[in-house]
């Protein structure tokens, strides 16, 4: 028979893993040996981490004029193409039932809770004090985003040149990587050509990530993600003009601008209708459209700005991507107040605390966070059994046929707390044989 242990008994069967601090991370870091890059495989999309520049001199019969000048052609090529060919779109799924409105784990998950607006909507900044913490959550939560989804975890390929310390986080997860279960992405493959493009939206800005200053190493292993459909800044200015309605979303930050200037509401809704044009093609972020007002935003309207604005993206990609959202973190909700009550984000907000709570009631939180290794990870959340749990969680099902399929499964002698891999995946099993027997 199993031994019955306490939780506080675990740690001893668990050692915790020891996260080394981010800054001792970075400063102690090296550049891999460019060796160990040979003979990767050739077909994977290649990302991009800080590098020195390639101080080699030209091929020998080539001028050094011409390899920058292909280099560059290369660039603008890609860059073009980006601009100016009609992107198509993916063949179009089967038609759901149920309208798309339940969760499905064979959606990717798109990993917001590393995206630097959205922090600083909960006061929490990237490239300060706060990158610890941030690191750490982040982790956290890429646990629990793995058992949530038989697809992809998704970040855009903003983070590489936004976050200084994103290349450690990405060593973290590297077997998720080697496996190609986390992939970034952006209207093009070419982080160069990207780069470009990104570049002149923050052209504006007093430390522009994408300056050309900044040098970057590659990443052979983590495959790209095509991202389809109208570019985001198109998308946020949509629902930027019908939020300026009076009964809009935005309509709260009208009425402060309006108290704060002195001018009647459908003055300031006319002139800050104007923001999406007078960025002239800049980031639809709120430090950009700060500028473009005649005055400054009170305090009380700005914080409401930036979560319209970091919800207003959030809403592109969760749609353009077909994905889902992590939320109700311990670092925050990160969420910028979208949740399942909003017709189009239903089954795509996933609260963290309700996994945690049925892990802790299959017994397997602590092999989860401290325990476990990714692929250990993938490969409970491969199994069926699993499989049917998070569904009865985030579906429609009962919350009371797990309740009571808990209580059941408490009984065997099969079911106790996880210290390896096959403990958990006995623990998934017996209690989604109770939950069928429930379910008939």
């Amino acid at each position: 028979m199993k031994p019955e242990q306490g939780p506080q008994e675990q740690p001893d069967r668990h050692p915790k893993r020891r996260e080394e601090p981010v800054g001792r991370a970075l400063a102690r870091r090296e550049e891999p040996d460019p060796g160990d890059l040979a003979g990767r495989d050739p077909d994977r999309r290649t990302v991009a981490r800080r590098e020195e520049p390639d101080q080699r001199g030209p091929a020998r019969g080539e001028e050094p004029s011409q390899r920058i000048l292909a280099r560059r052609d290369a660039f603008s090529a890609a860059r073009d193409l980006y601009v100016n060919v009609p992107r198509e779109k993916p063949p179009a799924l089967p038609p759901n039932p149920d309208g798309g409105h339940v969760y499905r784990r064979e959606r990717s998950l798109f990993m917001q809770y590393v995206n630097p607006e959205i922090l600083a909507c909960y006061g929490k900044d990237v490239t300060r004090g706060d990158t610890d913490q941030i690191m750490a959550q982040a982790l956290r939560a890429t646990r629990l985003a793995v058992l949530l989804t038989d697809a992809y975890l998704i970040f855009p390929s903003s983070y590489i040149f936004e976050l200084p310390w994103f290349g450690i986080f990405l060593d973290r997860i590297e077997p998720l990587i080697h496996e190609g279960l986390v992939r970034h992405t952006s209207p093009t493959p070419e982080l160069t050509a990207y780069r470009e493009i990104k570049v002149r939206e923050y052209r504006r800005d007093e430390n522009n990530p994408y300056s050309t200053s900044q040098r970057f190493h590659t990443f052979s292993d983590l495959a790209w993600y095509p991202r389809f459909g109208k570019p985001t800044a198109v998308g946020i200015a949509d629902l930027w003009g019908k939020a300026l309605a009076p009964e809009g979303d935005l309509s709260g930050v009208v009425h402060s601008v309006a108290r704060a200037w002195r001018r009647p509401y459908g003055r300031v809704a006319g002139i800050m209708a104007k923001a999406p044009e007078r960025l002239e093609g800049q980031a639809f972020v709120k430090r950009f459209v700060e500028k473009t007002l005649p005055g400054p935003v009170p305090g009380d309207a700005d914080s409401l700005l930036a979560q319209f604005l970091s919800a207003a993206y959030l809403r592109c990609y969760v749609h353009d991507l077909d994905s889902a959202i992590l939320t109700d973190l311990p670092i925050g909700p990160l969420s910028c107040k979208l949740d399942e009550s909003m017709e189009d984000m239903k089954g795509r907000v996933l609260s963290s605390r309700r996994l945690d709570l049925a892990l802790r009631w299959l017994r397997v939180d602590h092999f989860v966070h401290c325990g476990a290794s990714w692929k250990e990870l993938v490969l409970l959340r491969s199994s069926p059994e699993f499989g049917m749990i998070t569904s009865m969680l985030y579906g429609s099902g009962s919350a009371n046929a797990f309740r009571f399929a808990i209580i059941g499964a408490s009984r065997s002698r099969h079911f106790g707390p996880a210290v390896t891999c096959g403990d958990a995946l006995s623990n998934a099993a017996v209690v989604a044989d109770h939950l069928a027997r429930l379910l008939g």
